[in-house]
């Protein structure tokens, strides 16, 4: 059996995180990482403990990585990548990763979890919730190579939980 991927995309603020953030509450078994923009930065919010980390900063520091014009904490996206395995190793339904990008291709960011979750052969019940944004899609198919038979994607309007 297969690991099933849900892809949810859309635009740049086109509402992803939102719509995860106002349908959580209708799942038992969720666990993972929604990456919301709060006071116009972006944060870090861990789904099973409800913790939320700052990501997104406004100086470039030596723990700093750097895409375009955001500079994001190092130390934010480790403590997310070891919320996301933790969460994923006691067998969610759903797992949410927000979101697989430009960092993720050059295996910074959210790499380490995702390519975690695509390697293990042994959970085979949880189901994986990415973002993407659709400009990106193709490329994150491809380098991450994907099988089209594990996958489904959505936009905001045909989104949902249900199988």
């Amino acid at each position: 059996m297969k690991k099933r991927i849900k892809i949810l995309t859309g635009k740049i603020h086109s509402g992803k995180t939102t719509k995860l953030f106002s349908t959580l509450n209708t799942l038992k078994s969720v666990d993972g990482i929604l990456a919301p923009v709060v006071n116009e930065k972006r944060m870090l919010y861990h789904i099973e403990s409800k913790v939320m980390q700052r990501l997104e900063v406004d100086f470039e520091i030596e723990e700093t990585i750097k895409i375009g014009k955001y500079l994001f904490l190092e130390k934010s996206f480790e403590w997310a990548n070891k919320k996301i395995i933790e969460g994923y190793l006691k067998n969610p339904d759903w797992l949410i990763i927000d979101e697989i990008g430009k960092l993720e291709i050059m295996e910074k960011g959210l790499h380490k979890s995702f390519k975690f979750f695509l390697e293990d052969e042994n959970n085979y019940k949880t189901k994986l919730i990415i973002v993407i944004r659709e400009n990106l899609l193709e490329n994150i198919i491809y380098n991450y190579k994907l099988d089209a038979h594990e996958l489904k994607i959505y936009n905001l309007k045909e989104f949902s939980f249900a199988e």
